[in-house]
């Protein structure tokens, strides 16, 4: 069953999403978004429904600032994510019995989770898809020359995409500016338990050289998997049927 949720992050904002919840289970899956994604995008909705046929709990949120939960999106960032993550662990400690949990992120969703994992003994073992080694250089892959100049001129960027929710909002420069202070290699070396890292081979947002500089960062126990010719989402069905197998012998590995 499906059902929505609701969890309050430590500045007294409402964080919501959805939750999967079978029958029996021994395994939770707590899933991060990415940028400037939600609980209710493609990667999201497709890991719950795909969820809803096993045995495992699946919840997702959307961090706070990111619609449907609560904060003005141009007052993002992404350690105020990090600390989302928190509260969102306690709601389903609260809530959920559970024997193993799991912590999963893709693409700035892996940054947090990457920042998070080593500080929560909670979490028994991580997934990172489409992941960034570094932030300093990722910063290019999630912003364009033009905004780049718009954040040092205006101070904040309009994004520009009519398709997509984010159209239209605003964007302050304290975000870019965070991407030179979050250290994803000092984090990763920190977390000592079992990690899963998968990349798409033809990956068009992050290089999959991240990914292989991130697995050689990484401590023992690791496994680094890359899905021939799939993009950052891993939107075709083969693909993403595939990720599911490796994640599924991840969790099921004792």
């Amino acid at each position: 069953m499906i059902r929505k949720i609701q969890v309050k992050n430590g500045r007294g904002l409402t964080l919501r999403g959805f939750i999967s919840v079978p029958q029996k289970y021994e395994t939770a899956i707590v899933f991060l978004h990415g940028f400037p994604g939600s609980c209710q995008g493609s990667t999201a909705t497709r890991l719950l429904q795909a969820a809803a046929k096993t045995n495992y709990l699946l919840m997702v949120f959307s961090f706070s600032h990111t619609p449907p939960s609560d904060g003005n999106f141009e007052d993002k960032l992404m350690s105020k994510e990090v600390e989302d993550i928190k509260y969102a662990l306690d709601f389903l400690q609260k809530n959920y019995k559970f024997k193993q949990l799991i912590l999963a992120g893709i693409s700035t969703g892996a940054i947090e989770a990457s920042l998070y994992a080593y500080r929560d003994k909670r979490i028994d073992k991580l997934i990172l898809m489409g992941a960034e080694s570094d932030t300093k250089h990722s910063v290019h892959y999630d912003f364009t020359d033009e905004q780049v100049h718009d954040f040092w001129t205006k101070k904040y960027i309009i994004y520009d995409r009519p398709d997509h929710w984010v159209h239209g909002k605003k964007l302050k420069k304290a975000f870019y500016d965070e991407f030179f202070t979050l250290d994803i290699p000092a984090a990763i070396r920190k977390y000592k338990k079992p990690l899963l890292i998968i990349h798409g081979e033809k990956d068009e947002s992050v290089p999959l050289k991240d990914a292989q500089e991130l697995f050689t960062m990484a401590n023992k126990p690791k496994k680094l998997v890359i899905i021939k010719d799939a993009d950052h989402r891993f939107s075709k069905t083969l693909h993403f049927v595939k990720v599911l197998k490796v994640v599924r012998d991840f969790i099921e590995k004792k």
